[in-house]
This record gives structure tokens, C-alpha cells and sequence, in this order.
């Protein structure tokens, strides 16, 4: 059994992004008895603030079995726009990681390997760093191309993109295995002339056992003063930049007339804005914002909705995969995508063959799309749901996917 640093910046309670799945990584690797620690913050994605519980914090460590969880304080940005405010993120937090392996190493000894996980390429630089220091290998699991999504959303112009796309791909190049999402990552390694045979495409892991199709209960609807017979059209993840949610708001102006009802489930840096643009549009009986809804009650909270969006800016093309999109897959409902047709997530769609896709950026598209959704029939939408679901039990079964995981890592460092 192998002895394993893991190097995050987020990691669960935080409900969105590559938490989830950076934690069922861990959790599955303890539990085949290999020696587990984690190196992350306190939790503050996707309000971007930490808890209160946690706010003069700077370091807690927490055991379970063969999993250790040591956090670690780090500057969260006040503006996440801004790209200076990132470095600083993702330095500071640099700085608390190195000096707390260093401290464990002292101690226990040096890990077999180091794990990065996430869209930070300073923490990649950081396990590269550390990892040829005390002469062991490190490993990159890449949840998103971080230097091209963000020149995506205009958080850096193109040159400074460049340096920090070479340090980004500087922070893999010795890598002993890469794990990817999808072929354009593949692609993006390949061209900067990393080893093809280190690299494996390796989707994102969703528990299909809890997150199912369900039956309708209607206990979200009434909670939150949905109507019964409302054609529901539901955001459920982070609300930031990449998201484009601004057209949401627009298409809900153009529906407000319609039994169309758009719900926005989570938080993030713009979602106060969102509420606002919803008042200025005169449009708060058709728009909700709702709270992330608990893990156990997921499945439900998808039945509710007749259409589950994602909506992106046409920008973002194959520098990220959201998690949303999996997640709704496996829920068994059918999903409508505002995306760019060449981008990831119309990528997948196409290959499960349930491809509800319209331009991004474009509110008419989207409110006629939404329109000609709530006129089909139950078995036209419901075909659409079963399709998706027989795609992520094919392809997300976290069972599965953690298996393989653990295969590759396994691998690269025997």
C-alpha cells in the first residue's frame, strides 16, 4: 500500500466544483488501506468567504482511519475577477503547503507520491517543487485548462495569459501521469510536448446510486413557493463569470408571461448581481434563487425541475467541463445547454444523444428553447432523461471511475 500526499485547494464541505470528486478520490484511496493526507483550505468556495465556524482558523487537522485532513489558512480573494488576487490565492496557500508537508515529512518521512488536484497550476508547482526536493514523484489530476478559462472570462488579457499558460504547463512537464477530463485537455499536454502515454482521460466520479431518477415529491415546489403546475427550468452550482447567467435573466424578461419558471439553486461571486438584474427586470415571480439544497436530497431536488441548464459564455470552449453537467445526467432529467457547439459539454451531449443545444449568450435562443421544451410531451422529455442516465451509468459510475483512478496513479509511480 502506498503512502499518499494530496495537494488541494478545495475539498468537501464545499459543495460545487471539483470538491466533490477531489474528496471521493481520497475517501476511495483510504478505504483500499493506502495511507491518506490531504493538504486543503477551510471551506469558502462558492461564496468565495469562509464559514464562520472557521473565520480566525489557521490550521486544523482531522483523522479518520487512514484519511488525515490537514487545512490550511490561505487569502481568499474579495474580487475573484481579479487574476492578482488569484496569484495571491493560490500563493499564499503555496506557502502554508509547503511549509505543513515539510512539517509532516519531518516527522513521518517522505509520502510515496504527491497527488495535485484541481485548476490551480501554482499548487501543480508546488507539488513539482516539493516532489524534487525530497526526490519522489508527483502526479496532476487537471480539472480545468486554469490559464485558457481565464482568458475565457476575461480575468487576464491574452498576454498575460501566455506566461501564465507556460507556467502552467511548466508546473505539469514532469508530472509521472496526468489525469484529464476529456481529449482537449489530452490535446493541450500532447502540443506542449508532454508524454502521450502518461496521460489518461479519466471523467469526473458521480455516486449514480444516490444521485437518480426519482419521482416528483413537489415538497421543493412548495418550500419555496414554486407553483405545481410551473414548467420548471433549474440552475443548480456556482454562479460566477464563467456561467454567463445574465442571459438567464433576459430570457426570463421575454417568458414572463409563460408558465416558465427559472430557479437558481447555490451561490457565488454574482449572485447578488443576478437578484438585482431580476428586480430591475421586473421578473421576481418567475425567477428563484434557492439555497444549495443537501447531498441527501439532490435526486429530489432534480425531480423538480422539468429542464436542468447549464449556460456558459461562448468564450469557453474546451478549457473546462462543469461538474453540473454530469450531475444532472446522472439525475435522469433532460438538460438544456447554452454553450458553444464545440465546447465540452455539447460535446457530451452529443455522444449520449441528447443533444438540447442552443447558442450561448443569446436570451431569445434560450426563452424559445425554454418555450419549446414546456410544450413536449411527457415521453419526449422523459426520453431525453433516460438517455443521460444510461450515459453517465456508462460512463461517471463513481465505482468505476475511482477504480480506474486509483489503477493509473498506482501505475505511474510503481
Amino acid at each position: 500500500m502506498a503512502r499518499l500526499f494530496i495537494i488541494t485547494i478545495n475539498y468537501a464541505p464545499e459543495p460545487s466544483g471539483f470538491a466533490p470528486h477531489v474528496t471521493a478520490l481520497a475517501e476511495h484511496l483510504a478505504r483500499q488501506g493506502h495511507q491518506v493526507s490531504v493538504f486543503t483550505g477551510f471551506p469558502f468556495a462558492p461564496r468565495w468567504r469562509r464559514r464562520v465556524e472557521d473565520r480566525w482558523r489557521v490550521f486544523s487537522c482531522e483523522r479518520n482511519g487512514n484519511l488525515t485532513v490537514r487545512r490550511l489558512t490561505h487569502f481568499i480573494p474579495r474580487k475573484p475577477s481579479s487574476a492578482a488576487q488569484r496569484i495571491c490565492m493560490e500563493g499564499s496557500f503555496g506557502a502554508a503547503g509547503f511549509a505543513a508537508m515539510a512539517s509532516v515529512m519531518l516527522k513521518t518521512g517522505r509520502p510515496d507520491a504527491f497527488i495535485y488536484v484541481g485548476a490551480q497550476p501554482a499548487l501543480a508547482m508546488l507539488a513539482r517543487i516539493v516532489a524534487t526536493l525530497v526526490r519522489r514523484p508527483y502526479l496532476v489530476r487537471i480539472t480545468d485548462l486554469a490559464a485558457r478559462a481565464a482568458v475565457d472570462v476575461g480575468i487576464v488579457g491574452r498576454r498575460l495569459s501566455r506566461a501564465l499558460d507556460a507556467f502552467e504547463f511548466a508546473a505539469y512537464a514532469k508530472a509521472a501521469g496526468a489525469a484529464v477530463l476529456c481529449r482537449s485537455f489530452e490535446q493541450a499536454l500532447d502540443d506542449y510536448g508532454y508524454p502521450s502515454d502518461r496521460i489518461r482521460v479519466i471523467a469526473n466520479p458521480i455516486d449514480v446510486d444516490r444521485i437518480r431518477p426519482i419521482a416528483r415529491t413537489g415538497r421543493l415546489r412548495v418550500r419555496y413557493g414554486i407553483p405545481a403546475d410551473a414548467f420548471v427550468v433549474m440552475h443548480a452550482g456556482s454562479m460566477g463569470l464563467k456561467q454567463g447567467l445574465s442571459t438567464v435573466i433576459d430570457a426570463a424578461a421575454l417568458t414572463r408571461e409563460s408558465a416558465i419558471h427559472w430557479v437558481f439553486i447555490g451561490d457565488g461571486e454574482i449572485r447578488s448581481q443576478l437578484i438585482e438584474a431580476t428586480r430591475s427586470a421586473g421578473v421576481q415571480q418567475t425567477v428563484h434563487f434557492l439555497p444549495f439544497q443537501p447531498d441527501h436530497a439532490l435526486s429530489e431536488t432534480f425531480a423538480d425541475a422539468d429542464v436542468l441548464l447549464v449556460n456558459q459564455v461562448r468564450a469557453v470552449k474546451d478549457t473546462l467541463i462543469p461538474g453540473k453537467l454530469l450531475t444532472y445526467m446522472a439525475a435522469g432529467r433532460p438538460v438544456l445547454v447554452a454553450a458553444n457547439p464545440e465546447s465540452q459539454p455539447a460535446q457530451l451531449l452529443h455522444d449520449a444523444g441528447a443533444a438540447l443545444l442552443i447558442a450561448p449568450e443569446d436570451a431569445d435562443a434560450l426563452a424559445m428553447a425554454a418555450r419549446t421544451l414546456s410544450t413536449s410531451g411527457r415521453d419526449t422529455l422523459a426520453a431525453f432523461g433516460t438517455r443521460n442516465r444510461t450515459y453517465a451509468e456508462m460512463n461517471f459510475d463513481q465505482q468505476k471511475v475511482l477504480v480506474e483512478q486509483e489503477r493509473f496513479l498506482l501505475q505511474q509511480i510503481a
